[in-house]
């Protein structure tokens, strides 16, 4: 068997990198460790994108970008999105006792290994940028939960407006062809549709200034901002209309203002937000969740919810000391002796809190199963010198991150929670 190429022959073979560019990375490579690759991404020599083609390359296996309109739902279907976004690894297609799979690396036995066992089928890998993939998963599963709804009852546009106003949908808007219109809008990267019934040209034009009549009476586009008024709730929104002789299209993107909670917690990136509806949806979104600086979580738990989540969803927030952060949001204060935190947990199980944040530290940890009884979704305060065998234990699967790296900028990141 041939000797494997390493990434810099293969990439000084297509023309990206010269003897000199080698030498820089070896020098930063011993000046700060890691792999030669990284080193020539953090010397700007190559893209992360070109590395991975490298890569590629190095283990002879097809570098593809994978389009998620074109992907077999039913490969899909294998596994679940838990699944592929704790391995990074998604099936693509499967060609009878074959499954292609898209993934970040090629050092994957162990899952490629479970993968063949769930399936029976000779797993064919293929490769792709962690960024590409992740993105990937997330369209897909989003894609196949919208084929799974039914087509819902119709709905006065009053009650729409209220709807999206409240999911604080991105972008939503009016399909009209015909006698028919459809109201439709954007919730956690899926979109969703319902007949529109009643007076609905009437209600858009009392809750829209200006309104349709008033601005898009000429020309087959226009594009303005208005304000959108809703059961006493007003939101600036940019509007834009297309028009022919089969019907119309408006799209509504709400114009905000930053919150302040946004500005005092910059980010989370939407994608990471995804991630984490997506396991909510799924029944798995268990989290321990660690900071730098520690002071940080103490912060940012009470608002958790609000910043990863539905906020229309019920939640709690249960510490163990006077918090001044647990005055802004709904909470509940445990006694301070961990003996009794598992009882006041388990009492509080009847109340059926879609959310629950947890601020516990001492005791043996056992309190972790009875904070994972109480709700759906689950955060727990969780210090990186604390060992997370408990977390495990009692049913966490993931890590969220937060870092604070600039005065006013934090760094999220989510990862599985290794035993």
């Amino acid at each position: 068997m041939s000797k494997r190429r390493t990434i810099g022959q293969i990439l000084k073979g297509l023309g990206r990198i010269t003897e000199d560019d080698i030498a820089l990375a070896l020098e930063y490579q011993r000046d700060h460790g890691g792999f030669f690759g990284e080193a020539l991404i953090a010397k700007g020599v190559i893209t992360p994108e070109e590395l991975e083609y490298g890569i590629a390359s190095q283990f002879d296996l097809p570098f593809v970008n994978p389009d998620p309109a074109s992907i077999d739902l039913g490969a899909v279907s294998l596994v679940s999105a838990e699944w592929a976004l704790t391995h990074n690894m998604l099936p693509i297609l499967q060609v009878g006792d074959e499954l292609r799979v898209v993934t970040d690396s090629p050092m994957k036995e162990g899952a490629v290994e479970h993968l063949q066992a769930l399936t029976g089928c000779q797993v064919s890998l293929s490769l792709s940028s962690p960024t590409t993939v992740r993105d990937t998963i997330r369209q897909v599963y989003a894609m196949a939960s919208a084929s799974d709804e039914q087509p819902g009852a119709p709905i006065d546009l009053s009650e729409a407006i209220g709807v999206v106003m409240l999911r604080e949908s991105p972008r939503f808007g009016i399909s009209v062809r015909g006698a028919r219109a459809r109201f439709w809008w954007e919730e956690d990267g899926i979109i969703r549709r319902r007949p529109l019934s009643g007076d609905w040209r009437g209600d858009l034009e009392r809750c829209l200034s200006p309104s349709l009549s008033e601005v898009s009476a000429d020309g087959p586009r226009s594009k303005w901002d208005a304000q959108l008024t809703s059961v006493g709730t007003a939101m600036r929104v940019q509007v834009d209309s297309l028009v022919d002789e089969s019907g119309r299209e408006v799209l509504f993107a709400p114009v905000t203002q930053p919150e302040s909670l946004r500005d005092r917690f910059p980010g989370p990136a939407e994608g990471l937000v995804a991630e984490v509806r997506l396991l909510a949806r799924a029944g798995t979104a268990r989290f321990i969740v660690q900071t730098e600086p520690d002071e940080l979580c103490r912060d940012i738990l009470p608002h958790l919810h609000e910043l990863m989540l539905d906020p229309s969803w019920r939640s709690v927030y249960v510490h163990s000391h006077e918090r001044e952060s647990a005055d802004e949001t709904f909470s509940i204060r445990v006694s301070d002796d961990p003996a009794e935190w598992i009882d006041e947990l388990n009492a509080l199980r009847s109340f059926l809190f879609d959310v629950v944040t947890v601020d516990l530290v001492g005791g043996d940890q056992r309190w972790a199963e009875a904070a994972l009884d109480m709700a759906a979704v689950a955060f727990l305060y969780w210090p990186f010198e604390d060992d997370t065998t408990a977390a495990h234990k009692a049913g966490v699967r993931w890590v969220l991150k937060v870092e604070r790296y600039d005065e006013d900028a934090l760094r999220w990141s989510l990862e599985a929670l290794k035993r």
